[in-house]
């Protein structure tokens, strides 16, 4: 399960961007190339999972949207093969860092995930005596 979709990779980023990111092989390519990008989706998704694992049950879901921005970043970096632009690296490096602390539990995920890590729990046994049967 990916967390961000083509419509929130074209919310964030330039269509050209997008286009000449995702057809390599094909410069003359007019539309993003689908597969392609969900690719980078995927594995941008599989890094998220495999750094958020160790605290939270993954997939996320329902993932806060914040996972969904990060998605976008890891994916867009990915897509730049190795040769990633100063900022696309510097949002890539942002959101390793912003994972790592949610995976530490310095910064939140949100209300709706659940920690696997919640702590001890504590169970009471049934009462033996009640009141009644005290003072009958």
């Amino acid at each position: 399960m990916a967390y961000a979709d083509q419509s929130a990779m074209e919310k964030r980023f330039k269509d050209l961007e997008l286009i000449e990111l995702t057809n390599q092989d094909d410069p003359h390519a007019a539309t993003v190339n689908a597969a392609e990008l969900q690719v980078a989706l995927d594995d941008a998704s599989a890094e998220i999972d495999a750094m958020l694992g160790s605290r939270y049950p993954v997939p996320l879901n329902p993932a806060p949207a914040v996972i969904e921005r990060l998605c976008c970043d890891i994916a867009r970096y990915l897509l730049f093969s190795g040769k990633a632009p100063e900022e696309v690296q510097k949002r890539y490096d942002d959101a390793h860092k912003l994972l790592k602390r949610m995976a530490t539990g310095d910064v939140a995920l949100g209300s709706e995930v659940v920690a696997n890590n919640t702590g001890p729990t504590f169970q009471a046994h049934p009462l033996a005596f009640n009141e009644k049967e005290l003072f009958s």
